[in-house]
C-alpha cells in the first residue's frame, strides 16, 4: 500500500501543474549508504552543524534522498530561458555535480514533447517526442534513450514531491541546444528548429557535409557526447589560428602529416549516421562539450605520444581522451 501511494505521489507531481514556487536555488547532495550529516559536510568543507541547520534539523537522513548544501552563490534562483523566453519554473530548480535539474513536466511542456507518463511498475517518467523514447527511472543514474542504457552524472530524485531531472541532458537528447550563463545562473535552450537556422546562417552545406563524415569515422559507436567532443576538436581547430580556416581543410590537413586516420584508409567518405549529423548540427550551433579542446585520441589506439606529454589533459569520453 505504502508503495503505491509513493508511486501515486510522484505520478501526480508528474502530470499536475502547481502554483509557482519562489524561492533561492540550492546545490543538493543525494545521500549515499552509510553517510551521515558529519560524513557529507566534510566532502564539501562544512560543519555537521550546518548542513543540518540548512536542512531544518531533520535528525535522519535516508540513502537516496536530497540534501542542502549551500544556496546558490548570491542566493539566486535558477533561470531557464527557451528561445530567448525566461521560463517561470513551477519548482525550484536545484544544481548536483554542477548539473540543473528541473521538474521533468516542465521541460516537457516547455519544449512541447508528444507525450509524457508514469509508468507505475518500473517508477518512471517516460518522455516520448517524434522519434525519441526517454525512460527516467527516479533514484537512478541511469537512463535509456532508444533502448540504449546511458549513465548520468547525478541520479534523477523525488524534490517536493516532484521528479527531477538534469536538464541539459534531457533537452539535448531532444535534439536542442544548450548553454550556461554562469553569471546569471541561467540555463539557455534552443530547440533544433532555431538551431539549424543559425547553422545555415553562420555556416555552408560543405561544412555540415565533412563535420559529420569526421564525426561518423571517428566515433561511430561512441554516445552522443563522445560524437559532440569530435565535432567540437575540429571546430576549435578551424577557429584557432594554427590550424587551416574550413573545417574541410582541418580535416584534411596534412602540414605535419595526416591528423586523422579516415582520411588515409578512406572511411571519412563513408555516409554519416542520423546522430552524427544531428552531433554536427549542434556543434555547429555553438554546443560545445569540451570546452577549448584541440586534440582527441584512443588511448587504447595510438602510437604516437606527442599529445600525452605536450598537451594538457582535460576530458575522457567513453574511448576518447582530449586534450586541450
Amino acid at each position: 500500500m505504502i508503495l503505491r501511494l509513493t508511486g501515486l505521489i510522484v505520478a501526480l507531481g508528474i502530470l499536475m501543474n502547481t502554483l509557482p514556487v519562489h524561492g533561492d536555488s540550492y546545490v543538493m547532495h543525494t545521500v549515499k549508504m552509510g553517510e551521515t550529516y558529519s560524513t557529507i559536510g566534510k566532502q564539501y568543507n562544512k560543519s555537521e552543524e550546518e548542513i543540518r541547520k540548512l536542512n531544518g534539523y531533520s535528525k535522519k537522513i535516508y540513502t537516496g534522498n536530497l540534501v542542502k548544501i549551500n544556496p546558490i552563490k548570491g542566493n539566486k534562483s535558477i533561470g531557464i530561458n527557451v528561445n530567448g523566453k525566461l521560463l517561470q519554473v513551477d519548482s525550484e530548480p536545484y544544481m548536483e555535480k554542477s548539473r540543473v535539474f528541473v521538474p521533468v513536466s516542465f521541460i516537457a511542456k516547455a519544449l512541447n514533447v508528444n507525450e509524457i507518463k508514469w509508468d507505475k511498475e518500473s517508477e518512471s517518467a517516460i518522455i516520448k517526442d517524434n522519434n525519441k523514447e526517454i525512460i527516467l527511472p527516479i533514484k537512478s543514474d541511469k537512463v535509456v534513450i532508444n533502448g540504449k542504457e546511458v549513465k548520468l552524472d547525478a541520479p534523477i530524485n523525488i524534490n517536493d514531491g516532484r521528479t527531477f531531472v538534469p536538464i541539459r541532458f534531457v533537452a539535448q537528447a531532444l535534439d536542442c541546444e544548450v548553454g550556461w550563463n554562469a553569471k546569471e545562473y541561467i540555463v539557455n535552450i534552443k530547440k533544433e528548429e532555431e538551431l539549424i537556422e543559425k547553422v545555415q546562417k553562420n555556416y555552408g552545406e560543405e561544412d555540415l557535409y565533412w563535420l559529420s563524415r569526421i564525426v561518423e569515422a571517428e566515433a561511430k559507436g561512441e554516445p552522443f557526447e563522445g560524437k559532440l567532443g569530435v565535432a567540437n576538436v575540429i571546430i576549435n581547430r578551424r577557429k584557432h589560428p594554427q590550424f587551416p580556416g574550413t573545417i574541410k581543410d582541418v580535416i584534411f590537413d596534412n602540414k605535419w602529416g595526416y591528423q586523422y586516420t579516415p582520411v588515409v584508409n578512406g572511411t571519412i567518405y563513408n555516409n554519416p549516421s542520423e546522430d552524427s549529423i544531428r552531433a554536427a548540427i549542434m556543434a555547429l550551433g555553438g554546443n560545445n562539450n569540451i570546452g577549448d579542446c584541440l586534440y582527441f585520441l584512443n588511448p587504447r589506439k595510438i602510437t604516437n605520444f606527442w599529445v600525452v606529454k605536450n598537451r594538457k589533459y582535460y576530458t575522457t569520453i567513453e574511448e576518447h581522451d582530449f586534450y586541450l
